[in-house]
């Protein structure tokens, strides 16, 4: 988008304008910049897990190598049964913006040709807002969560029990 700009002083709806579509176009590269590091993060991490390459052949050996991950309907952990089976999109709300386009890897176990149950690092399974550590405390503390509540990543729903007692 290309603004023509003039010698004389810009009137106050003018500036606005273009204050307003500069802003727009910043935050659209900030949202790009943040989806693209995000879907790098995950294929990096399906990439260790796997211990290969994008489009590299899977090892079979009789050594299994066990992952934390684990198929859904047969419960193999071992890595080398495991193959990348596309991506899923999914909608993130993160202190930048909404990231609607967000691409997921999926993995599909070879022993039952089901898919395995992938828990990545940096994003847990139906979690739909990503915060970084500001913007957790600032989102903490409109749910009326304390400090120490929220030093210790606890939610609203896990407090503990406090115990009145009275002097008689």
């Amino acid at each position: 988008m290309s603004r023509a700009f003039s010698q004389a002083k810009l009137k106050a709806e003018e500036r606005r304008a273009i204050l307003q579509a500069i802003e727009t176009q910043m935050q659209q590269v900030i949202i790009d910049g943040v989806t693209q590091v995000l879907q790098e993060f995950l294929e990096q991490e399906v990439t260790i897990k796997l211990g290969r390459a994008k489009r590299s052949p899977r090892r079979i050996s009789s050594q299994p190598r066990p992952i934390d991950w684990q198929c859904g309907h047969c419960g193999c952990t071992d890595a080398n049964q495991f193959t990348r089976d596309g991506h899923y999109r999914r909608s993130l709300e993160t202190g930048w913006g909404h990231l609607d386009t967000l691409r997921v890897p999926m993995l599909e176990c070879q022993c039952c040709e089901h898919d395995v149950v992938a828990q990545f690092a940096i994003l847990e399974k139906y979690q739909r807002f990503w915060l970084d550590a500001p913007h957790r405390a600032i989102f903490g503390s409109g749910l009326s969560r304390s400090l120490r509540q929220r030093e210790n990543g606890m939610g609203s729903h896990r407090r503990r029990k406090c115990r009145i007692t009275h002097d008689q």
